[in-house]
């Protein structure tokens, strides 16, 4: 690592808001199918305030209940402890798009909610769970998320970058010696996510140097994060994704449905769940 790239892992350390380590025990204990429900919710009501928020995201559109859900346990009983895993997880990303208001920052964790819920709904294409997906899109770009969070100047770099003709990674590397990418895969490695996690940071801009064990998942994210831009959840002016054809080049199992109107179809139901998130946690 260049003595560049160490300063920005070190300012990265000491200014982002970690992950609560309730979320990251929770991400690892859901895959175990012995665990019971009771645990995963004792586990959960450690922490007073994700209990909380959790609960909130479950009565938003999200989810919706023929019920009010009322109790971390009757949440995972109704929508599954994986999608609760999930769940805590949105909470915790919120609270970095909260220490700092900007409008990029803002566009970043649309894109990334975007490319979650996009990826739940077209898991099952590829092979891969739904909760798994979601949670691959909603932290692919932390790296972009938490640069941002500690550099302001780097929302006027990444505005001037078509000026330049230099590629948003480019310039990462450029001002902090590292890409987003790269300090995607090391903050969630230092916050003890998932290998697959840290893989689909380390990866998804670029699904060929994917680890065969996580391809699918990373190609998912990857056509995930370009339908978010597609959508218009892009903080660039231009991103480089134009259309459908160039996502069903990377995920071929999804070309009989990329099409105009089940994309349409999508893009409204991802903007209103969207909406209904952010009004659930206080964002809107």
């Amino acid at each position: 690592m260049t003595a560049a790239a160490s300063t920005t892992c070190a300012r990265l350390k000491a200014e982002v808001r970690p992950f609560r380590p309730v979320a990251t025990q929770l991400l690892r204990m859901v895959g175990d199918l012995s665990v019971p429900f009771r645990k995963i919710a004792a586990l959960v009501q450690t922490d007073p305030v994700l209990s909380m928020e959790l609960l909130k995201i479950a009565n938003s559109p999200l989810f919706p209940a023929r019920m009010e859900i009322v109790s971390v346990l009757q949440a995972i009983a109704f929508i599954g402890s994986e999608m609760v895993s999930s769940l805590v997880a949105t909470t915790c990303l919120k609270s970095l798009v909260a220490s700092r208001s900007s409008p990029f920052i803002r566009a970043c964790w649309r894109h990334n909610l975007a490319a979650a819920l996009i990826c739940q709904r077209l898991s099952d294409a590829v092979g891969v769970p739904e909760s798994n997906g979601y949670t691959a899109g909603l932290v692919h770009d932390i790296g972009q998320l938490a640069l941002l969070t500690v550099y302001p100047q780097y929302e006027k770099a990444l505005a001037s970058a078509g000026e330049r003709e230099i590629s948003p990674m480019e310039l990462e590397r450029e001002l902090f010696g590292l890409d987003h990418a790269e300090a995607g895969r090391w903050l969630l490695s230092e916050w003890n996510f998932p290998v697959e996690l840290q893989n689909v940071a380390a990866r998804h801009e670029n699904p060929p140097e994917a680890p065969a064990e996580d391809g699918a998942l990373i190609r998912l994210v990857h056509g995930g994060s370009a339908m978010a831009d597609l959508m218009g959840m892009s903080m660039l002016a231009s991103p480089r994704c134009q259309d459908l054809s160039q996502i069903a080049g990377v995920l071929p199992e999804l070309s009989r449905d990329l099409t105009p109107q089940g994309f349409r179809e999508l893009a409204e139901t991802v903007a209103i769940k969207i909406n209904g998130v952010e009004q659930s946690l206080g964002l809107g």
